[in-house]
């Protein structure tokens, strides 16, 4: 076992029981699996449908920004 490890073993028997939950809570968070996003999860980005280049083609902004 490592130094910090046992050190974590060390202050978590020292705990007060009334701090157990919120630290056994805090744990649970940080030890769950991760969810990793999806192939299609950002498929969004890049599916603008207008002119690619606005710097170009002010008139497609709709009047956005100064006249």
């Amino acid at each position: 076992m490592s130094e910090s490890r046992a050190e974590l073993h060390q202050l978590i028997d020292s705990l007060p029981e009334e701090q157990v939950e919120q630290v056994l809570a805090d744990v649970r968070l940080r030890t769950a699996p991760k969810v990793a996003p999806s192939d299609t999860a950002f498929a969004w980005i890049g599916s603008f449908s207008g002119p690619a280049d606005l710097s170009t083609n002010p008139e497609h902004l709709g009047g956005l920004g100064r006249d």
